[in-house]
């Protein structure tokens, strides 16, 4: 077995009109363990270029990859599989606005690894203004192997699989505009035929609001925002139905409830 130093891992990091924001992150994704680190901008028309190329003066193996207009983190993060190097064992997901804590490849790798899983998923903290991400690290390593849709609902945007994992299933891009249930929709596809993992300790955090609050997701007003999120999880039930174990009737159901409660989140938000 290789030792995990010798494995070579292609990050990949969709983004958005986030480049005051990947500034702050990018170093934590510089590792001599990434062969490289792929940005892909979907479409942005902010000073996201300028951030990758001075980001190339500390860490020479990066790519950016560019869509001309806005397809959508599906799509991204897809076109980001797509220029994944040969030389490379694993392909590892991460985010515009998350850090890494200094170890995370090392505790993704050895949990790959000691638990012959092909797909590996880590959590991650939203933190609060002002909020120290050290007083959340822990040193005994928690894991959950999803038995329920309940469990892969816990697995978090940051993971890292074989190659082959996201040769064999990519996203979905049928999710419109924010995406809502993609990764979800992903998790379950893969656990279907990979064996999967996720460490409960948090392993990545997300920047505060007060730092993170426009590009990406944000860049929807609060409407088209709602609308997608109600659409998603109607495409995600129908599409899912076989797995969750629910007729038409109980997705109807289910989705009305839901739709009701997306409706009153929206009208919080435009009366706030």
């Amino acid at each position: 077995m290789q030792g995990i130093n010798s494995f070579k891992i292609s990050v990949i990091i969709p983004t958005y009109n986030r480049g005051y924001v990947l500034k702050k992150v990018i170093s934590s994704y510089f590792s001599d363990k990434v062969n490289e680190i792929i940005i892909v901008d979907d479409g942005s028309n902010d000073n996201t270029y300028e951030v990758v190329s001075k980001s190339i003066l500390s860490f020479r193996n990066i790519k950016y990859v560019r869509h001309e207009k806005r397809k959508g983190l599906p799509a991204a993060r897809n076109t980001g599989i797509k220029n994944v190097s040969s030389k490379s064992d694993y392909i590892f997901f991460g985010e515009d606005d998350v850090f890494l804590v200094e170890n995370c490849y090392d505790i993704m790798l050895e949990v790959l690894n000691q638990n012959q899983v092909e797909l590996v998923s880590a959590n991650v903290k939203y933190l609060s203004e002002g909020s120290d991400y050290k007083k959340y690290l822990k040193n005994d390593i928690s894991l959950v192997y999803p038995k329920s849709l309940n469990d892969i609902f816990k697995f978090k945007s940051i993971h890292m699989a074989l190659k082959c994992v996201y040769n064999d299933f990519n996203f979905d891009e049928g999710y419109i505009l924010n995406s809502y249930r993609e990764e979800t929709d992903f998790y379950i596809r893969v656990n279907q035929k990979y064996s999967m993992v996720l460490i409960e300790n948090y392993l990545a955090f997300n920047l505060p609001r007060n730092v993170c609050n426009k590009g990406g997701e944000w860049s929807f007003n609060p409407f088209i925002y709602e609308v997608s999120t109600i659409y998603n999880n109607m495409r995600f039930l129908i599409k899912n139905k076989k797995y969750i174990k629910m007729n038409f009737l109980k997705i109807l159901v289910e989705q009305i409830k839901f739709s009701f409660e997306r409706l009153r989140i929206l009208k919080a938000k435009i009366w706030k």
